[in-house]
């Protein structure tokens, strides 16, 4: 029994041909607290762990999934409410992923869109390591400028001539091209890198628990769950914490 779209513009199309038309693929990350403490009496967490980026958040498993972003009286619902903000959504996601198994969301999980990029901009602090490279808090797809301004003189940085992209993301320092590293205190050029990567969705928390209903298969009445919708916000963290290499 198919599922219909209750929405005026939408009148008479099923959730699977609304998914074919509009939806876009998403990488869902599943995500648990890490364990990564000392006790559970304290909940102390290694601010520079290396299984989480210090976040506190584990994610173990990535699956695909298609979905749509989803505009209907829910979002003028949170507008009118006062705490509908800059960069959240809502997404509405069926029950299984493409091979049957159930999709279930949780807050903290995560959306990422593999198949679009948004710019963002971070300031790091260069950083000599033995393997050349350096992070940003996601991977990079592209740069669209990087550079660092030393006695009031903006230097900028060109690709293939300071810097490459590395086929994990991240930014490999050409040897002797790399920013300015100040020995006697230790401490790297800052600079800003704007760059392309995929935008990342934290799942903020369900729109309604636990939709279900029932049809009728054969006669008999089976439980059927319906179609989810999550409250998503873009992730805006920047400059995890980095490991020695």
């Amino acid at each position: 029994m198919p599922l219909y779209i209750q929405d005026p513009s939408l009148k008479g199309v099923s959730f699977d041909q609304l998914l074919q038309n509009r939806g876009i693929r998403f990488l869902h990350r599943v995500s648990a607290p890490c364990p990564n403490i000392t006790t559970v009496e304290d909940n102390s967490h290694n601010p520079l762990c290396p299984i989480c980026d210090g976040n506190g958040i584990l994610y173990y498993r990535e699956k695909e999934i298609y979905g749509v972003f989803y505009s209907n009286s829910l979002q003028k619902n949170f507008e009118m409410q006062g705490i509908w903000e800059i960069g959240s959504a809502v997404v509405t996601l069926p029950t299984e992923y493409a091979d049957g198994a159930v999709a279930e969301f949780n807050t903290y999980d995560q959306l990422v869109i593999p198949d679009f990029v948004v710019r963002l901009w971070e300031l790091k602090e260069y950083e000599p390591r033995p393997d050349k490279k350096q992070q940003l808090r996601y991977p990079i797809k592209s740069i669209d400028f990087i550079g660092y301004v030393k006695n009031d003189i903006l230097t900028e940085l060109k690709e293939g001539v300071n810097y490459t992209i590395s086929s994990d993301g991240k930014i490999e320092w050409i040897a002797g091209a790399e920013p300015p590293f100040d020995s006697s205190i230790n401490r790297g050029e800052v600079f800003v890198v704007s760059y392309f990567a995929n935008p990342v969705y934290n799942v903020l928390q369900h729109m309604r628990e636990l939709r279900i209903s029932q049809e009728m298969i054969n006669g008999q009445k089976v439980p059927l769950k319906l179609p989810q919708q999550v409250l998503v916000k873009r992730d805006f963290l920047v400059n995890p914490p980095e490991t020695e290499a």
